[in-house]
């Protein structure tokens, strides 16, 4: 029987752009999951089976699992597969990143073969966003949702220079709706490696990421970066978590921090389905106003220009209410009232009194148990 080593959280927090193979030692593997994380998404271009097998090792160790990429999978899938399907830190397969329209008919033949060879662990293939095609993004989805993968996995960077992305809500809305179509779970990203003309990092910025992915229904939330990439072109990489000579950042940090503030309150979202999901305030293309109250909500008035996302959900016991704020800069005042038998739930997962006035933090969140 096949054993793995067990998760945190059923939502598993993963790092994209992880360590080294050469620096891939159980030490850097504590260090990675001290951090907060959980799955390393481990390329391993032009290396053997047996380093591969070599840093699974490593991982185990630790506590870490990977999902493993490897030009073998398209060359001589079987013999890697044969290799390393049994081991425990083993979480699934890396395929690709952004591929082209173009490219998925390739790739469905390299997921078809892997699939063949195992069964018992996902292929992971991350998908473009939608400012990153000039077709039908919509398209694109239902081609890739052919290859019949174990999850949809996409980037958004929506935090830019020049403030925040118009079509990102846009994207969680089609992204949301392909899951719910196909019945696949959905994996969504936050920046944490500064570049180009993303900036700097913050606990707003990475709240807002986070839990407006987390009121959409995400089931894994992917970093990107880990470790700093190289810089190339106009992509100047730099201040990851780990920078490129394997120091820790002042992003080591924040991560760590957000990441331990996210682990308090991943058991509720573990076990919830998000049912709707609605913003109040300004209302991003492709997304819906709120038309009414969720039950046993009497009144919600905000104050601030761009308003919250509302996203309700059920666990087998309660139904949910869940509120973020979409400011990144500013916080959000929220007048409620309610019915009798709401309370409110901390980050902790602890229960206190409904009150009539909230300030919410950029980027933050409220949940309140409905019924």
């Amino acid at each position: 029987m096949l054993t793995l080593l067990p998760l945190r959280a059923e939502i598993p927090i993963v790092a994209f752009g992880s360590i080294p193979i050469e620096q891939s030692t159980a030490k850097r593997f504590d260090e990675f999951r001290e951090a907060g994380f959980d799955i390393s998404i481990h390329p391993f271009w032009g290396s053997s089976v047996n380093d591969i097998l070599r840093v699974l090792d490593e991982a185990q160790k630790s506590g870490v699992r990977l999902l493993v990429g490897s030009n073998l999978l398209s060359s001589d899938y079987w013999k890697l597969i044969s290799a390393i399907k049994n081991h425990p830190a083993l979480y699934g397969y890396y395929l690709r990143d952004e591929p082209m329209q173009s490219d998925i008919d390739v790739l469905s033949r390299v997921h078809n073969n892997i699939r063949a060879a195992d069964q018992s662990h996902i292929c992971y293939l991350n998908l473009l966003p939608n400012y990153g095609l000039s077709t039908s993004y919509e398209q694109y989805l239902r081609l890739a949702s052919e290859m019949s993968l174990s999850v949809i996995s996409f980037d958004h960077y929506p935090i830019t220079t020049s403030g925040i992305r118009t079509t990102w809500y846009e994207n969680l809305e089609l992204i949301r709706q392909e899951s719910k179509r196909t019945n696949t779970p959905f994996w969504a990203f936050v920046l944490s490696t500064p570049h180009y003309h993303y900036p700097q990092p913050t606990l707003a910025s990475l709240r807002l990421q986070i839990y407006s992915n987390l009121a959409y229904g995400a089931r894994a939330i992917q970093y990107f970066t880990y470790w700093t990439p190289e810089p190339y072109d106009r992509y100047d990489f730099h201040d990851g978590p780990i920078d490129n000579a394997g120091n820790r950042t002042r992003n080591y940090d924040l991560v760590r921090n957000m990441n331990l503030e996210l682990r308090k309150i991943l058991p509720l979202f573990d076990k919830a389905k998000i049912s709707s999901v609605y913003h109040i305030g300004d209302i991003p293309y492709g997304t819906k106003r709120i038309k009414r109250t969720p039950a046993n909500i009497r009144k919600i008035k905000i104050a601030g220009a761009l308003g919250a996302i509302v996203s309700t959900m059920n666990t087998i016991d309660y139904t949910y209410m869940v509120l973020v704020n979409k400011d990144l800069n500013n916080t959000l005042r929220v007048d409620m009232s309610f019915r009798k038998g709401v309370v409110e739930i901390t980050k902790d997962l602890t229960e206190r009194d409904v009150k009539d006035v909230y300030y919410v933090s950029p980027g933050d969140l409220l949940i309140f148990r409905l019924a």
